[in-house]
């Protein structure tokens, strides 16, 4: 896959969403920012610059067998794949699209569609001040991760594997959701990666 790389960038997502849309760039492509200056969080919130980060977007043509509402899962977990090859095995991913080292965060993943094609974005904090940080090589790290998704597993295995993994990481987590804060100790997961709690099925929306 193609990296184009930039000193900085306000957005990779933005600035990649808006170049697939206006046909300036075509997938599979990834864009590459060492600096962002008004990255997106999750619900559209403003992802807080850090010393350091890796910061990107890359475009696909989607798997029809990926479920929409799960593409963020599904990449995130392929990132936090690619993080334990490279030794970082304390690396998880809370549902539905967030990284953990412990109980603390330290990035994120985001995933919007259009026509046939997903555009993701991955923000890992590398080194920060005030925020929980991963010391990974920037550039290895991104290599590594696009190299996993060119021979990308179905989303039936991913899932499976994401299943266990919930199972064992989850039971005192909560979740934000518009009604308050959720607790996903009774949880049970779906085969599309929702979650039934209390007998009320919830989908990610990131």
């Amino acid at each position: 896959m193609q990296i184009l790389e930039f000193d900085s960038l306000p957005s990779t997502q933005i600035y990649l969403a808006t170049q697939i849309k206006s046909g300036h760039l075509k997938p599979p492509i990834c864009v590459w920012a060492k600096k962002q200056s008004a990255g997106i969080g999750s619900r559209g919130q403003v992802w807080e610059s850090v010393n350091e980060a890796l910061t990107f977007s890359f475009a696909c043509v989607m798997d029809t067998n990926t479920p929409k509402q799960s593409l963020s899962l599904y990449f995130g977990y392929l990132f936090k794949q690619t993080l334990h090859a490279l030794g970082h095995q304390e690396v998880w991913l809370k549902w539905p699209n967030d990284l953990y080292v412990g109980e603390a965060k330290v990035g994120g993943v985001m995933s919007q569609i259009y026509k046939d094609m997903v555009i993701c974005g991955i923000g890992l904090n590398i080194c920060a001040d005030q925020h929980a940080a991963l010391a990974v090589c920037a550039k290895e790290a991104l290599q590594a991760f696009l190299e996993r998704i060119e021979t990308a597993p179905k989303w039936a295995e991913v899932f499976k594997a994401y299943k266990q993994d919930f199972e064992r990481t989850h039971s005192g987590q909560f979740f934000k959701h518009e009604s308050g804060l959720i607790s996903l100790s009774t949880a049970k997961m779906h085969p599309d990666g929702g979650l039934e709690i209390a007998g009320q099925v919830y989908h990610a929306l990131r």
